[in-house]
Formats: structure tokens, sequence, C-alpha cells
């Protein structure tokens, strides 16, 4: 930052706590930069909030994450010297799916993922290793740390489906790389080629977790800002920025009319809320609210939060389990966005590990945030058949059930303050990938945007490198 305002304000304020925002604000924090944080909820974390009831712990939204100690999140914890305050736990394996093929466990590593498929399907060993050069090759342009490829980078409009089908021709492994499509919250053939960068770290770092939840994670973020004559305004709903001739932005105002001055503002809301509400109108840009009015909000979920008196290792062995009725994952993805389900064809099964006596299970099924116009109504009948097709798949776990709470995309809008209860930001589909994707700057010259609607995107790993570029563009400016 070139300039600083008075040593009673700050030179960064951030909107909203999620990983994104807090993040961001660590990294300016540690660079010796004031931060305040305002977050409109009284807990912190965004999607990675948690919630108790009968003495267990539930996580809201975030269950896993590539979190190698070797690995791009790690590097960043390492640097901002939290990383020792958390105990990360690595997941059994990398992922595990469960279709009418049968039950798969994908470990972590590529020469382990090599040899595992290698084994299965000996005649794409070699298509295995050009896809996986080729992909790791194109993370590395996208994350901007080379700018050497082999070949030129396919059009933007390449789906994910017609990217592996351009290495590998055997059907059933093909099938293999579709399951991943819920980590990207759209299927095969509407999801563009980068989601086959999501397959490929969960490989090579696996899959984690944190004992005592992610909000632990939001904790030790948020301690850095706090460490280094920070703030962390919670209860504090910003409302509106206050912008200069100038065109730039000199302070953010809540209800209360209590304002936050700063040099520099980071969105880590929607940006619907941003362009449509927390800009004055009359700085409003057409092009942005164009853009927005172009795209749609990714899917939501409805959350089945399960606390069972035992170990729920009994019925589901591994930590995270995707569960589809058939191998179809168009036509599920397509059935969601048609609107009310008439069937439960996908599950999400998530348990964390580490806990034995008061364990958990979470039940997620994705669909739209209008499926019901009255959630209250619907949303109980919706608890029982998710609740009942568990117990086809996993064992009766009834008799050990003590708490059993839900979430709609409602309440998740609610919480997070995502626009429509999204879980990915922006839908990932081929068509807008490039568009979905926001920069870190906005037509306000010192307001800024992080989190998973911007580049880079969805998921804990991108959300992270999100905010590590919008940091950089503050500290740059």
């Amino acid at each position: 930052m070139k300039e600083y305002l008075l040593s009673n304000n700050f030179d960064v304020a951030i909107i909203g706590s999620g990983i994104g925002g807090l993040t961001c604000g660590a990294i300016l924090a540690q660079k010796g930069l004031r931060v305040c944080v305002a977050e409109k909820h009284f807990q912190i974390g965004g999607c990675a909030q948690s919630f108790s009831r009968k003495g267990f712990t539930f996580d809201s939204s975030v269950h896993s994450a590539p979190m190698a100690d070797d690995g791009f999140i790690c590097g960043i914890l390492h640097d901002l010297g939290i990383r020792k305050d958390l105990r990360i736990i690595p997941y059994t394996n990398a992922m595990q799916t469960v279709t009418p093929s049968g039950l798969y466990s994908y470990p972590r590593g590529i020469a382990e993922m090599l040899n595992r498929f290698g084994a299965d399907f000996p005649n794409e060993k070699d298509s295995l290793v050009a896809l996986f050069n080729d992909t790791a090759n194109r993370l590395s342009i996208y994350k901007g740390k080379s700018k050497d490829i082999e070949k030129p980078l396919p059009p933007s409009s390449m789906s994910y489906r017609e990217y592996i089908a351009s290495f590998i021709r055997n059907p059933q492994l093909q099938e293999k790389f579709f399951t991943i499509w819920p980590f990207g919250g759209t299927s095969p053939s509407f999801a563009p080629l980068f989601n086959a960068f999501i397959f490929y770290v969960h490989t090579v770092e696996g899959s984690h977790y944190i004992e005592g939840g992610f909000s632990k994670l939001a904790d030790a973020l948020a301690s850095v800002i706090v460490n280094r004559n920070g703030q962390i305004k919670t209860n504090w709903d910003a409302q509106s920025l206050t912008i200069s001739h100038s065109k730039r932005a000199t302070a953010l105002v809540n209800s209360n009319s209590e304002t936050i001055r700063a040099n520099a503002f980071v969105s880590n809301i929607s940006p619907y809320l941003l362009h449509t509400s927390v800009i004055p109108e009359s700085f409003r840009n057409k092009l942005w609210l164009s853009r927005l009015n172009n795209l749609r909000p990714s899917l939501s979920a409805f959350c089945v939060y399960c606390g069972l008196q035992g170990d729920a290792a009994e019925f589901v062995p591994n930590n995270i389990t995707l569960w589809f009725a058939h191998d179809d994952h168009d036509s599920i993805y397509k059935r969601i966005l048609s609107g009310p389900p008439d069937q439960i064809d996908h599950l999400l099964i998530m348990r964390p590990p580490g806990l034995s006596e008061k364990s958990t299970l979470t039940f997620m099924y994705f669909i739209r945030h209008d499926a019901f116009e009255n959630w209250a109504a619907a949303k109980n009948a919706l608890r029982d058949a998710i609740v009942s097709k568990a117990k086809s798949l996993i064992g009766d776990f009834a008799k050990q059930l003590v708490v059993c709470e839900t979430a709609t995309p409602k309440t998740i809008e609610r919480y997070t303050g995502n626009t429509n209860g999204a879980l990915y930001g922006f839908e990932n589909i081929k068509t807008l990938y490039g568009q979905t994707k926001l920069p870190s700057t906005t037509h306000i010259a010192n307001v800024y945007q992080t989190g998973h609607w911007t580049k880079s995107g969805n998921g804990m790993y991108n959300v992270m490198a999100s905010a590590q570029e919008t940091a950089f563009a503050v500290l740059n400016s």
C-alpha cells in the first residue's frame, strides 16, 4: 500500500469472514497492514462454520480438503505461522465412490493411483500417464507457475468429459474420473475441463480433515489478524460503501450507521450483494451488472446431520463416500436442475475421523434452492427419504441416533450469505467458465473481491489461492 490513513483507522477492511476473506486478511496482516474483518453473523468462517447439538459438533458445509503437509494449503499455513496450531488428519483414501459398478477407493498419490488404475485397466497405462502429465502442466499454467506447454490449450468450452475422453478410451475407466463431479458441482458433460484439476489435486495430496472441525481453520486465520493489531467484528452487517467523487471507497457502513474506514476494501460476500446493494447505485457499473445477470449461482444442497451414540465407522468405514444410483451422472445433474426431487439418486456421506463415542454422519443431497416453494413444509419428508435411503445403503443406524438436524438451501444462504445457498459460487459450466471466474479487482479502484465466486473458484484449495492472489493485488496497489 502506498498511503496510510490515520492510525485509528484500518489499512484494509474485509467484508465477510469466509475462508477466502480470512486468508486474505491474514496474509495482509502478516505483511504489516492493519486489517478489520466485518461479519454479519455471530460466528466467523462462512462455509467453514460449525454448530453443536446435545454434545455433538457438526461441520456445516466443508468436510474435506487436500491438505498434505507439503501441499499448497499447508504452505500458506506454514507461512502464516499457524500450521502448528492445527491437527490435520488424512482420510483413509483420497475418495471413495459407490455406483452400480461397485465400490471403488481412490488412493492418495499419483504413483499409487497409476498403479491402481493400471492394474485394473492395463491397456490404459500410457494414456493415464499422458493425462496426469497434461493435467499437471495445465494446472501449473493456470496457477501462473509456468508459461510453457507442449500443445495449445483447448477451447474454454471443452467439457470435462471431452477432456478425459481425449486421453482415456475405456468407458469404465472414464467413469472413475467422472464420479468426482460433486467436488465441482456440475456433471461431466456440463463441467469445464478444469475439473481435472480437482481430481489431480486430491490425487496428489489426498483428502484431509482438521481435528475439531474446519471452524478451527477459521479461528487460526483470525488469530493472525487479531494478533497483529487487527479486529474481527461479528454481528456487524455491512450495508454500504461510502465512495468519494474520485471513485474510491473510503468507508464501510452498517445498519446502525457505524463506520469502518480503510484504504482498501475486500469483498468476501456474494458479488450479487456487493454489486447490487453494498456499492451505492450511482457508482454501480452496467457491465458488471449485465455480467452478473447472465450468470447463475451453483447448486445448493439439503443436508442431514446425524449424531450417533457409538462409532459411526461401524456403518461407514471410509470418511467420505459418493454414492450414485446409476452411472449416468449427466442425467442425475439434469434431474437436479429440473426441480423437486422424485427420487434419492445420489448422496455424499461424510464421517469425520477421530470420533468413536459420540460420532457424526452428514448426508448431503444436491438440490435447487427453489425446488420447493415452502421449505418448512417439505424438509421433514425430504429428511426422512434421505435417512431411509442411507439406512438401505449403510445399515440401520437409527438405534444409535441421538440427534438429527437438517439444513435447507435457505439455511445455507442465511448462515453463509451465498446467494441461493450456492455451494460453489457460480455454476461451473463449460460454456461460461472463463466468465464465471471474477477477477480480484472491480471497477472501483480500491475495492477487491476474493473467495469462491472469483478466480480460482470453488473448494478450499481454490478459495485460498484466490485469497492469496487478492492479497497480492492489494499489496501491489
